[in-house]
């Protein structure tokens, strides 16, 4: 997983690059080159993260680690692929964006259970509960970080690109919740067999 995380963070750091100092006539008229630069940075930081802040002191931390480096990989990289274009999917009538999210959620619920589990040693219930907790509020600080970013940097994150905003919103949070159910339920049913 090392490997394959230096590979993606080194990639935002080139992608972000180019945005930033490359010609605004490049990219397509949806992109904010400057915020979206900014975010790459700050993507290839979040992938190095959790080897800067955790220090595994066994196996099992060392598990933990890299399942939170991993899920911090598929949520930047299937974002990224959104903002590549994949968004713009909603006008063929696929919604991208609820995919990132069940998909998100679900891969989180899995590693903060399972990471709660190895590095503190956590009950599965305990475990549970801080998932849940941290995705549903995860999912609510998203919603405000596309507000604001609309509302700051002249993005247009909220809704389809603007519209549709409350409905948007709404189905965001929904698609969370799912992945997330979907995710406890996965875990719940593969110990149980």
């Amino acid at each position: 997983m090392k490997k394959i995380a230096k590979i993606v963070s080194v990639l935002f750091i080139i992608g972000g690059g180019v945005l930033i100092f490359g010609n605004s006539d490049w990219f397509p008229d949806f992109y904010n080159p400057v915020f979206m630069g900014s975010m790459s940075f700050i993507s290839a930081f979040l992938i190095v993260s959790p080897r800067v802040f955790l220090e595994p002191k066994n196996q099992q931390q060392e598990k933990a680690v890299d399942m939170i480096q991993a899920g911090i990989v598929f949520a930047l990289v299937i974002g990224a692929l959104g903002t590549l274009g994949l968004y713009q999917l909603y006008k063929v009538n696929f919604q991208f964006d609820k995919f990132v999210h069940f998909a998100n959620s679900f891969i989180f619920s899995i590693v903060i259970i399972r990471s709660c589990e190895g590095w503190r040693g956590f009950s599965f219930g305990r475990s549970i509960f801080l998932a849940v907790t941290i995705i549903f509020l995860g999912g609510i600080a998203w919603e405000i970080y596309e507000f604001l970013g609309d509302n700051l940097f002249g993005t247009q994150m909220l809704g389809h690109y603007g519209e549709f905003i409350t409905h948007d919103t709404i189905w965001d949070l929904i698609m969370n919740g799912l992945g997330m159910i979907s995710g406890v339920l996965s875990l719940y049913f593969f110990e149980n067999k």
